[in-house]
């Protein structure tokens, strides 16, 4: 199984609990809050890819919401 998040905030010693779980093979976030300690099963995806769109888009007068539907 894989666990997802948003916006991180993991508390405390949530990382190495969720690690020690033999059914979590990963743990995904973004580096929307600054990352927590490296764990091997943690994979942090940045956001800037996706900020760096929704600024040219709103820079050429493009719409940002397009960012967010499915074709």
């Amino acid at each position: 199984m894989r666990v997802a998040c948003t916006h991180g905030l993991f508390a405390s010693d949530a990382i190495e609990r969720l690690s020690a779980l033999p059914e979590v093979v990963e743990i995904v976030c973004t580096n929307t809050v600054p990352p927590p300690r490296p764990s091997d099963k943690l994979t942090v995806l940045s956001i800037a890819p996706a900020l760096a769109e929704a600024m040219r888009r709103i820079h050429d007068g493009e719409s940002v919401s397009a960012l967010f539907t499915t074709p």
